[in-house]
């Protein structure tokens, strides 16, 4: 069986292997941290569009069953209208 005896050259090699490494883990990590953050800012964006429609679409339903209501009673009031005037038509055309 053949053993390696670490020369001072060889632990040089390891050590920049090892620092290599480490440089290349925190950029990882600090990439992934920015990602993250950035996701994070968005979905508070995102929640905040969210709301913010949800309120609109609120305020459009409260104001179409408004309206809606005030047509109906418009309409009830034409109708009724038409139906007291088309007896006196009727006696003025007889």
């Amino acid at each position: 069986m053949a053993t390696h005896r670490w020369n001072d050259q060889m632990l040089d090699k390891l050590a920049d292997s090892v620092s290599e490494l480490q440089t290349s883990v925190a950029a990882l990590v600090q990439a992934f941290v920015q990602e993250h953050e950035e996701n994070r800012q968005h979905r508070q964006e995102m929640q905040a569009w969210k709301r913010e429609s949800d309120d609109r679409h609120q305020s459009y339903l409260a104001w179409k069953r408004e309206n809606d209501l005030r047509f109906n009673i418009l309409l009830e009031e034409v109708r009724a209208s038409n139906h007291r005037i088309d007896p006196l038509e009727d006696a003025q055309n007889s």
